[in-house]
């Protein structure tokens, strides 16, 4: 197993959740120090500790360890769903900054 591969595997994986390493380490009950290695594949990693990094970040031991990186159909799911939500966020947004404009210019008349 190539802990480079791991770690960036792993890395790759928790940034699409959205979480930060803090929040990964203090969940799995390790230093912050001892995940950040595992990440930069500085440490071998125990198999338990493995399956428990792959269930926590919701992904099987293969995808964390697998060479290839392949997107699976879950995590582009995410992803859309992700972009959808911050395209919805700019719309309502941009509806909002209309209407304030709109009733700016009505006013001034």
């Amino acid at each position: 197993m190539d802990l480079k591969i791991l770690g960036n595997n792993i890395r790759r994986i928790r940034q699409m959740r959205g979480l930060t390493q803090e929040n990964v380490a203090n969940d799995l009950g390790c230093s912050l120090n001892t995940y950040t290695k595992i990440e930069r594949g500085e440490t071998n990693v125990p198999f338990m500790r493995l399956v428990q990094i792959a269930t926590y970040l919701n992904t099987s031991v293969t995808a964390l360890v697998q060479e290839k990186e392949e997107t699976s159909i879950t995590e582009l799911a995410e992803s859309i769903d992700k972009i959808q939500a911050t395209m919805d966020t700019l719309q309502q947004t941009l509806a909002e900054s209309l209407a304030v404009c709109k009733q700016t210019t009505s006013t001034k008349k």
